[in-house]
């Protein structure tokens, strides 16, 4: 109204007339009307509006900051015990430890912890924020023969304890050889030590527990937790005035000690005797607790978890990639001088004789090069073309499920501190990506005239899932007889079932239905009725050497990377920097790409069409190279002679190999592929 006004008595100024009654009454009419329009105008904006469709808040699991204030209960979660020299996690309470009242509770695990071995359950430690508590006595447990036995046997295999604060896995504070102290950040913390004099075993029967936290608001009371790490120590305890404790009356949890100091927090050099693990001798758990002040915000507390403290400098993995990258220039060199040098000559060649009359090309052309295989190359493979197109398609899933994982990752979406996130994005994307196994197979195999193509989609949708499904379950079978927590549930066995049978296999028909209705595949080349003889290649020009060599190129580029995987998978190492691992595999999606195109020219050039199958054992031999690598790394192990272990090892690596198998022949297929269309498209065939 206030401006509509102005905007009358302007122009009555402009014009400098006295206002009369008409004017009077047009002013008010003018009004009336910019107030309609206004109140149109909002009237369409709240439809607008209205029309948007509602939308709600959400956060990440595992994202969301606890906030405690002082006094309030923290718990203390405990999760499967661990060793990289048996590579069979075990249940924690399955050791004679101390147990919460009422029995353990089974915290709530996500898919991936139950496939990766996590088992995470209660602990009867108690801590509240900002309270230190000094030799606090949890209980008091006389092993038997059995119990003290097994207790032994676990200790001198190496296990490690595996406690959990806020998501936070423990950190283990220890001693090096010149007496300073060391915090290691993954891994846990061992359950005792074997004295390689005596050969006895004791156990870690008191543990310093440190908790940093950080208060992010300091006119609040308001605290995170931001760091967590566990000093244990082996110390044989005994009561004041010569008190012998039952474990069950309640007058053990108040007498004091004589091996500690009230009001101090227990260090190793108040230990006079190490608590031994023999039958019938009483072992008595207590612990400290210690609070921190920690600058480092919450937001930022899994920095010194994923990078060890710096423990392996960034210059390690830069190494890594400028090693990669020398690989990839040498290859890219090599194809521009020769393979593209020779190419444009010998198409010029090929060209100009299409102009000559039949003497001329008598004389002219020679009896040799790739272009005389122009009617076979592109022949179907005569060894087992459905099981190609399956491999091919294979290939294809497991590359685009890998490549969106590791960018994932990259991105931080699947961090460590959401344990389980990765194994579960890994089946899902495998799931997803199951359309286009299927629709590259069927296109495949369409071009080769197949018939069976029911069977070609049904081999892709459960060849490489069986074979991984079959292995899993003869493992899982074992790992419960040997009463690991890496046996998973019968449940979740179901649900990987029900996502392969209901899920994974349809989605595969789904792309197999649209490869088949696309059309064919068209070649520049017409395939003659009777296949043209192979000439008998002998030396270094043997097909078969060359398909064994070529991987090692590939491997190369990333070896080093591999190191570091290899850590995190069997040495419980965190892994973290994705961002090297997505530039490591567009390394080697180039150098296979590069290697296979290669050997398939000189192949092509000593007048061998039979490139098909070739080109995928030329690139996919990395994975041979892969898996001999794995052998001599599991000398780092220090693995025990449990047959179990060098069964999973080796089983996985498997696994593992023949898909990098699948990967980088499927690399080379494609790139020989569209390589091959395109030479044999740019020449002049009679």
């Amino acid at each position: 109204l206030q401006q509509a006004t102005a905007t009358a008595t302007a122009d009555n100024q402009k014009k400098k007339e006295t206002p009369s009654k008409k004017d009077t009454q047009g002013l008010i009419r003018y009004i009336r009307r910019q107030v309609t329009m206004t109140s149109k105008r909002k009237s369409n904006m709240l439809s607008l509006l209205a029309l948007l469709p509602t939308t709600s808040a959400f956060y990440v699991p595992g994202v969301r900051p606890l906030t405690f204030s002082e006094g309030d209960e923290v718990p203390l979660k405990v999760n499967s015990m661990t060793s990289i020299k048996t590579q069979l996690p075990k249940d924690y309470y399955r050791l004679p430890f101390c147990q919460p009242s009422g029995g353990p509770k089974m915290a709530s695990e996500n898919l991936g912890e139950f496939l990766t071995g996590n088992k995470i359950q209660s602990s009867p430690y108690t801590l509240n924020m900002l309270r230190d508590k000094y030799c606090q006595v949890l209980c008091q447990v006389i092993p038997d023969e059995k119990e003290a036995e097994l207790l032994t046997y676990h200790i001198n295999m190496g296990y490690h304890n595996n406690w959990i604060i806020d998501n936070l896995p423990s950190a283990s504070l220890g001693l090096n050889d010149s007496g300073q102290k060391l915090k290691h950040y993954a891994g846990g913390f061992p359950i005792g030590f074997t004295d390689s004099s005596t050969e006895e075993a004791y156990v870690y029967n008191h543990a310093n527990i440190v908790v940093d936290f950080h208060q992010y608001n300091p006119s609040q009371d308001g605290f995170r937790i931001v760091s967590f790490a566990v000093e244990p120590m082996s110390v044989e305890h005994r009561f004041l005035g010569g008190f012998v404790w039952d474990g069950q009356s309640p007058d053990g949890y108040t007498k004091s000690l004589d091996t500690c100091m009230d009001n101090f927090h227990m260090d190793r050099t108040q230990i006079t005797a190490n608590q031994v693990v023999k039958a019938g001798v009483p072992i008595l758990y207590t612990y400290d607790v210690m609070w921190q002040e920690s600058p480092v915000a919450w937001s930022s507390r899994w920095d010194v978890y994923l990078n060890e403290d710096h423990m392996v400098p960034a210059q390690v993995h830069w190494y890594s990639i400028t090693n990669s990258i020398l690989v990839v220039l040498f290859l890219s060199l090599l194809v521009v001088s020769i393979l593209v040098r020779n190419l444009r000559k010998d198409i010029a060649g090929y060209n100009a004789l299409v102009d000559l009359t039949d003497e001329e090309k008598e004389e002219e052309m020679a009896e040799s090069g790739w272009k005389l295989v122009h009617a076979d190359v592109f022949r179907p493979p005569t060894d087992h073309p459905m099981l190609y197109c399956v491999f091919v398609g294979t290939g294809v899933q497991l590359a685009m499920s890998t490549f969106i994982c590791i960018a994932f990752s990259a991105v931080g979406f699947l961090s460590p501190a959401r344990r389980g996130s990765l194994m579960t994005a890994i089946l899902v994307f495998y799931v997803l990506c199951g359309i286009l196994s299927g629709y590259v197979s069927s296109r495949l195999f369409k071009s080769f005239r197949g018939r069976k193509w029911q069977a070609c989609t049904l081999l892709t949708a459960t060849l490489f899932p069986g074979i991984c499904f079959g292995i899993f379950l003869f493992f899982n079978i074992f790992l419960f007889f040997f009463h690991s927590s890496g046996s998973v549930p019968f449940l979740d066995v179901l649900i990987v079932m029900a996502m392969w049978c209901c899920v994974a296999v349809p989605i595969v028909f789904l792309g197999a239905y649209f490869g088949y209705k696309a059309d064919s595949i068209e070649y520049p080349t017409v395939t003659s009725t009777i296949a043209r003889a192979i000439p008998e290649s002998s030396g270094i020009f043997d097909p078969k050497y060359a398909m064994v060599f070529s991987g090692m190129v590939p491997f190369c580029a990333a070896y080093v990377e591999l190191f570091f995987i290899m850590s995190s998978l069997w040495m419980d190492q965190f892994y973290y920097v994705f961002g090297f691992t997505f530039i490591v595999y567009l390394i080697l999606v180039i150098t296979c790409a590069e290697i296979a195109v290669l050997a398939c020219y000189y192949q092509l050039c000593a007048e061998n069409h039979r490139w098909w199958w070739f080109s995928f054992f030329c690139s996919g031999s990395t994975a041979l190279y892969m898996f001999v690598y794995s052998v001599f790394w599991f000398k780092s192990l220090e693995a025990s002679k449990l047959i179990m272990t060098y069964m999973l090892y080796f089983g996985y690596m498997f696994l593992i190999s023949f898909a990098m198998f699948l990967v980088t022949g499927m690399i080379g297929t494609m790139s020989c592929f569209f390589f091959t269309r395109k030479i044999f498209g740019s020449i002049k065939i009679d």
